[in-house]
This record gives structure tokens, C-alpha cells and sequence, in this order.
């Protein structure tokens, strides 16, 4: 009590809120004879701004990578996301800037670092630079956008692309030094995306959902050309147990010349798709099944609690008769300690650019590459 019997008010807590990570890996891949002990790097430094005073919101984070020889022995930065926005009486909201695009499963398709196939053609945690506006929370939630432009491209090092210097994997132009040297200039433009959710009132917490997407591929030669996807998706809480299903299909209907190819594929059979420093090809017609199952194991060892073990599957069967499937398995467990946060993943894929050595397959498939490949990832990641 202070004098005169007055008890001291708390100051009010600040709108705005300034925090950050920094993030550690150990890699091995299982292809990788050059590096057989694997190898410890720097993932990512990141710098994050968030303000909330019940009406106005806004969040942006800027993040700087640098990845060992292992790993490209490469830098980049870029925006990972930038947005400012209105929160209305009935808690809907309005947000402006470079955010989520709104589609399938949210906040995540996956729980792994990596997260999944759907990720690596620009369908999971993906952000590009227009206008939102969410719903009131409750059972019945849906979503709105409008993108005009993609995420936008910024910098890295010499042995990067310029295009893919990007936090979102979107259709970027190929880049002649480090891509695949196929001409093709292609841009996302004008996408639209509605997205709802309903969450079912019954013991076991379950979401069903669909989401489409339509939007402008435009190729640099005064042609646009469309592009489409529809997902549906569904997510089940019995108890410590997660279980996420989603199915997709996209199509990119493209305008390419003969030329803008490589090894003699069909110019029009595949998109250059770009981001963390470099472009790979993705077959312009596909379905996606993403299945996971996860566990929230109860209790703490010592300072480590927050446990997560879980399974994440995704698969890219390609609508193209000589592009053989890209399929994704990451068997892992998350935990925490204070501020600390760590993975443990055991990968596997084929046909995948990040974990198998066949980089172009999630186009055309290499026939030397058609075993599963591993991958081990070990992150140790401080949040402040």
C-alpha cells in the first residue's frame, strides 16, 4: 500500500512487443558422401515485431539465414512477413501487407521443421503481399484474400539466385547461373483465395475445411495464363492425439515457346518454382495427400517438457504420365526448455529437393534417384 491507503496501480502491458531466434542445426544426408559425420551450422537469426491495443494489429519479421558448405555455404535475407491491420468489435479481422495466404491446413499442414510437399510447391506457410479478411472466431470461421503480387525477392550471396532469394516458395523466373537455364520468366499475379473451417461440436475436437485458389501466372511475354487448387482438409483432437488429413489438386496452365525447356521435356509440363536461394521445376499438374498423427507426451524431464512425437506423410502424384511420384516421410520429436526449442527428424523422401539429390524431382523423376533418401535434422532454436 503506498501512502493515504492507496493500492499502486500496474502499468498497463505495452501494445508492442519486440522479440526474435536464433537457430542451430545438425544435418546429415544420406547421399551426401562428401560429408559423411554430417555437419553443424547457423540456420537462422530473426528479428520480430508485433503490436496489438485490442483494434490495431500489426506483426513483421525480417530473417537472416546463412547455411554451411553442407548445405549450399550460402546467406540470404528477405521478409518473411509484414502486415498491418483492424480487429472489429465482433473479433474479425481486416490485415494489409506480405501475410499467410489462407489455405488448407493452418497454421500448419505438418509438425516437423520442414513441414511438407505442400510447402515445396507453394501451398504450406506460404505468404504473399495483398489483403485479408478473417471471420469472427466460432464454429463456423471462413476467409477471404486477395494477392496482387507474390512475397517479392531479396538479397544473398553471389551463389544464389536472385529470383528465389525468398522466404515463400512461389513461380519464379528461372535464373540462368544457378537454375536451370530454361528462359522461362514466369510471375504469380492477382491471386484470389477463400478459405472455411467448421468445427464440429462434439467430444473429440474436429475441424473440416475446404479452400480454393485461382490467380494469373504471367510469363514476361504479355501472356497470362491461370492457375487453380482446391483442398479439403481435416484435423481430429481425441485426447494427446492429433491427426491432420488433407487432399489437393492444383493446375498451372502455361504459355511457354518449345525452347524453355531442359533435357527435352515438355515446355508446358512443368513451372519453375523458387525460394530460400534457388529455383527447381514442379510438375504443372498434381494431387497432394498430406496424413499425420502426432502425441503430446505429459510430464517433464528435468528443465525439457512440451514433448511431441508424431509422424508427418505427404505425397505429390503428378497428372503428367512420365513424371513418377515425390513422396515425404518425417518420423521426429519436438520439445522445450525455457526458451529453447528443439526438433529431432528422421527424414526420408524420393524425388524431393530436399531430401533425395534428384532436385528436379518434383517434375520429371530421375531414374538413378528412385530410392528413398535420408535425412537427419537436429535444431536447436532460443526465442526471446
Amino acid at each position: 500500500m503506498l501512502a493515504g491507503g492507496q493500492a499502486h496501480a500496474e502499468e498497463p502491458a505495452s501494445p508492442l512487443t519486440i522479440g526474435g531466434a536464433i537457430r542451430f542445426n545438425y544435418v546429415h544426408k544420406g547421399w551426401q558422401a562428401e560429408k559423411p559425420r554430417g555437419f553443424v551450422g547457423l540456420d537462422t537469426v530473426r528479428l520480430e515485431v508485433k503490436y496489438d491495443d485490442g483494434t490495431r494489429i500489426a506483426s513483421a519479421q525480417y530473417r537472416y539465414n546463412r547455411y554451411p558448405e553442407g548445405q549450399g555455404g550460402y546467406w540470404q535475407h528477405f521478409l518473411h512477413h509484414g502486415w498491418v491491420g483492424l480487429r472489429f468489435d465482433d473479433r474479425s479481422t481486416v490485415r494489409v501487407g506480405l501475410d499467410k495466404v489462407p489455405f488448407g491446413l493452418l497454421p500448419f499442414a505438418s509438425n516437423n521443421f520442414y513441414e511438407s510437399i505442400a510447402f515445396y510447391t507453394g501451398f504450406e506457410d506460404k505468404y504473399d503481399a495483398g489483403i485479408t479478411y478473417a471471420s469472427a472466431p466460432g464454429k463456423l470461421e471462413w476467409q477471404l484474400a486477395f494477392f496482387p503480387r507474390d512475397g517479392g525477392s531479396y538479397g544473398g550471396g553471389d551463389n544464389t539466385a536472385p529470383a528465389s532469394n525468398r522466404y515463400s516458395y512461389n513461380i519464379v523466373r528461372d535464373d540462368d547461373e544457378h537454375g536451370y537455364g530454361t528462359g522461362q520468366r514466369d510471375s504469380e499475379r492477382n491471386t484470389l483465395v477463400a478459405r472455411v473451417a467448421w468445427h464440429a461440436d462434439t467430444a473429440i475436437k474436429q475441424e473440416f475445411g475446404a479452400s480454393v485458389l485461382g490467380g494469373d501466372i504471367r510469363n514476361g511475354a504479355g501472356q497470362d495464363t491461370r492457375r487453380n487448387a482446391f483442398a479439403i482438409h481435416y484435423r481430429a483432437t481425441p485426447g494427446p492425439v492429433t491427426v491432420m488429413l488433407q487432399a489437393m489438386r492444383y493446375r498451372y496452365k502455361t504459355s511457354h515457346a518449345p525452347s524453355q525447356t531442359y533435357g527435352g521435356l515438355d515446355a508446358n509440363s512443368f513451372v519453375m518454382v523458387g525460394g530460400f536461394g534457388y529455383p527447381y521445376p514442379v510438375a504443372t499438374k498434381g494431387d497432394i495427400v498430406i496424413a499425420n498423427v502426432s502425441y503430446d507426451i505429459p510430464g517433464r524431464i528435468g528443465p525439457f517438457g512440451g514433448f511431441k512425437v508424431y509422424n508427418d506423410y505427404s505425397a505429390l502424384h503428378k497428372r503428367t504420365a512420365s513424371y513418377g511420384p515425390s513422396k515425404q516421410n518425417v518420423t521426429g520429436l519436438s520439445f522445450s526448455a525455457g526458451k529453447w526449442f528443439f526438433y529431432a527428424d528422421l527424414m526420408m523422401g524420393k524425388h524431393h529437393p530436399y531430401i533425395s539429390p534428384d532436385f528436379g524431382g518434383l517434375a520429371s523423376t530421375a531414374g538413378q534417384h528412385d530410392r528413398w533418401a535420408r535425412r537427419i535434422n537436429l535444431q536447436a532454436g532460443y526465442y526471446f
